[in-house]
């Protein structure tokens, strides 16, 4: 008995692991599937102009704190959006993108922050020492309305960093430089459009392609 007790537990090892490796190419196979399903959803969603696939944007967002909204409509997707509501977002996204992402050092300190929402003058100064927003003679203008192609610098800032934007319209690199990596593609922005007000409909889909 003594002989064959071993050759049992050798046995019974081999058994067991091949069952743990089975269980463990069961689990790498359905995590497979869950992230295949995960990225066609996220495609579906993009591509798709529904109320279903509208509120999932939305969903999202909110899954990740970027918004307090579960639905497009709660959202109020065809309102203009603050700066300063815009930097609460933006900046909250880059967070997803960049866990480790440092705050410059450089001085955010801003004459107007009394014409923020209070729950937001914070989110300003943040959204400045990470390089995403920049001001104007010391002035931030959270009240005012954030434009498109504001928005389109501020991700290419969140993706890229910051670039020249000494020459021409200031966002014309960050934009084509968007367009080439397919950020842009079937969200018409028109150039004439450049200069005016975002809705907050235009910066959900932008923010989605980004961190999803």
């Amino acid at each position: 008995m003594k002989k064959i007790l071993p050759i049992i537990s050798f046995s019974a090892l081999i058994t067991i692991s091949c069952a743990q490796a089975l269980d463990l190419s069961s689990a790498l196979t359905e995590s497979d599937k869950a992230l295949q399903n995960s990225t066609s959803q996220i495609a579906w969603f993009l591509q798709s102009d529904d109320a279903a696939s509208n509120d999932l944007i939305i969903q999202s967002l909110h899954n990740k704190w970027i918004t307090i909204y579960e639905t497009r409509n709660d959202f109020k997707p065809n309102q203009n959006i603050r700066r300063d509501e815009a930097a609460k977002m933006l900046t909250l996204a880059v967070s997803e993108l960049w866990t480790d992402l440092k705050s410059a050092n450089v001085s955010c300190s801003f004459s107007d922050t009394d014409k923020a929402w209070k729950d937001l003058v914070d989110i300003l100064k943040e959204s400045c020492e990470k390089w995403l927003f920049k001001w104007s003679n010391w002035k931030f203008n959270p009240q005012n309305s954030i434009t498109n192609w504001q928005i389109l610098t501020v991700l290419w800032r969140m993706l890229y960093g910051v670039q020249d934007e000494s020459v021409g319209h200031y966002a014309t690199k960050y934009v084509t430089l968007l367009e080439n990596d397919w950020y842009l593609e079937n969200l018409s922005i028109p150039f004439s459009e450049r200069d005016k007000p975002a809705e907050r409909w235009t910066l959900a889909k932008l923010l989605i392609r980004v961190i999803e």
